[in-house]
């Protein structure tokens, strides 16, 4: 697997873990890589969780702007621009969401959709969440939209809601 995203999905996973020990008084760390699937496994005690990391993104060319210069790719685009972006990431999000979840995963195994480097604030997207379509059937246990967001009345930094 390619190291960068390596990086990223555990950056993801751990960010995810530290709000959801925070959130649910739980103790979870890292325990390694999964099997593809999962990407990522969490352990606390005898207990496991097994993330399954995705990431959302305002359109293409900025998922295509965020991964070229993640990976240093000469001549990346440095500037991204875009008209309705707020709707364009309920879009992304709910491609993300209907990919992964017309697959089987483990028993478990909890999806995140990270919203990678959000320009916009959480109660944005917070209002947004009504849009988001969750398929029906699906075989995580759970599944949660989150990522890094500007300051705002909510803070600044992490934060995550659960969709199903």
């Amino acid at each position: 697997m390619d190291p960068t995203q390596e990086q990223y999905e555990r950056a993801v996973g751990d960010a995810f873990i530290e709000w959801y020990n925070a959130q649910y008084r739980t103790e979870f760390k890292y325990y390694g890589r999964g099997a593809d699937p999962p990407d990522l496994v969490y352990r606390s005690g005898n207990r496991k969780l097994l993330l399954e990391i995705t990431g959302a993104y305002y359109d293409t060319d900025y998922a295509t702007m965020l991964w070229q210069n993640a990976r240093s790719v000469p001549g990346a685009p440095d500037i991204w621009i875009s008209k309705n972006p707020d709707q364009k990431v309920v879009g992304s999000i709910n491609a993300a969401l209907a990919k992964k979840c017309d697959k089987h995963y483990p028993v478990d195994c909890v999806l995140v959709v990270n919203l990678e480097q959000a320009t916009t604030p959480a109660e944005e997207i917070e209002a947004l969440i009504a849009q988001i379509k969750v398929p029906a059937h699906h075989t995580f246990a759970e599944i949660y939209l989150g990522g890094i967001f500007p300051i705002s009345s909510h803070g600044g930094g992490y934060h995550f809601w659960r969709l199903a």
